[in-house]
Formats: C-alpha cells, structure tokens, sequence
C-alpha cells in the first residue's frame, strides 16, 4: 500500500487520539447528558466508549483503504472513459492517499480551537464543528438532523480537495491538463460524493 498510506494511518490515529484525551472527558459527558439520562445510564455509555475505543482505531486502516480504493476506482474508470488509456488503478490509488491528507486540516483545527479557544463546549458542539463550512453559517441545534452532514460536506476543505485531487492527476498523467483533470475528478469523485451525501441523509431520516 505504500508509505503514504501508512504515514496518512499514523497522522489519523495520532490526531483522534490527542483529541479523544485532550477534548473529551467524563464531565463532559455528564454536563452534556445529565439533563436527559441518569448518573448510572451515562455511566454505562462511558464504560462502552472505554471498552470499545481501541475498536475504532483497529477499524481505521480498514476504513480509509476502502475510501481510498473506491475513490481511486471512481477515477481509473473516468480516466478509462474520457483518455482511453489502461486502467490506471495504482497510480490512483496513491493519488487519492496524498489527496486525503488535505482532510487531516479539519479536525487539526477542531483540536486547537477546542483547545486554546473554545473552553466551554459540548458533545453537540464537538459533533457540529466543521471549520469553514456551510453549518457554522446556521445554529445546528434548530436545523434538521439529515441537513447537518450535507452542510458539514460544503466546505473550503472539500473545495481544496477536488484542487489538489486534479492537480495531482495532472502530474501522473501529463495528457490531462487542469481542465480536463477537474471534469474527470467532477464526473468521478464529484459522482460518487452525491451519491454518498444522499445515502447518508437517507438513513439519517430513516432513523430519526
């Protein structure tokens, strides 16, 4: 898989694990949810979050191969289509793993906001916050639920993406300039972002 991959994998890991240590705590959760559950029921859900936090972190690597692998099919099959060249799934497959380190950006600045300049917050708070987004435009509190994650995605970051994201696919495959690199990245990962956001607003409206 690469070195990139693997450096991308120990930057996530290390920057959920600063933010889980360093932003959440267990009066966090009592101030949070002490008005709606009892001392034991949060008691309960700390004992749960305690016991399966090394879960999630297991679960990463799985996670970003497969955003990295389908973004990087998305892209080949484009590429196939609009140059007729082979299928490059390789060389996509690293372009998308460079790409993703743009969205390291967010949650580094959700640490440090949180951190130095938002002291008082809770778990709706940290939930919400998507630095240079669409959402920080609304109160998410008088929003509906399925509107939160298409608002988060709008974003100067998801912008800056699909820039780098055609960028780069202008270096692995010099016939592509940057115009005909950005309709492929629109066509494919563009695609494949729509159909994502629907999914999610789709169960979200299902179990709410």
């Amino acid at each position: 898989m690469g070195y990139k991959f693997s450096v991308l994998l120990v930057f996530v890991v290390l920057i959920s694990m600063m933010t889980s240590k360093m932003l959440i705590s267990d009066q966090l959760y009592f101030n949070t949810l002490a008005g709606t559950l009892g001392r034991s029921q949060i008691e309960a859900i700390l004992s749960q979050n305690r016991k399966w936090e090394w879960t999630w972190y297991a679960f990463i690597p799985i996670i970003y191969f497969a955003k990295c692998s389908l973004i990087a099919l998305c892209l080949s099959l484009s590429i196939f289509y609009a140059t007729e060249n082979e299928f490059e799934f390789k060389k996509m497959f690293q372009t998308a793993v460079k790409a993703e380190f743009v969205f390291l950006i967010p949650p580094v600045v959700k640490l440090v906001w949180f951190r130095f300049f938002q002291h008082t917050y809770t778990l709706q708070d940290l939930q919400y916050f998507y630095p240079l987004s669409a959402l920080n435009m609304f109160d998410p509190k008088s929003l509906e639920p399925w509107l939160i994650y298409p608002l988060q995605v709008l974003n100067i970051f998801e912008v800056i993406y699909w820039i780098v994201l055609a960028y780069l696919l202008t270096k692995e495959l010099p016939e592509l300039d940057m115009n005909r690199s950005m309709t492929v990245v629109m066509a494919s990962y563009g695609t494949g972002l729509v159909i994502w956001v629907a999914f999610v607003m789709f169960l979200t409206l299902t179990y709410t």
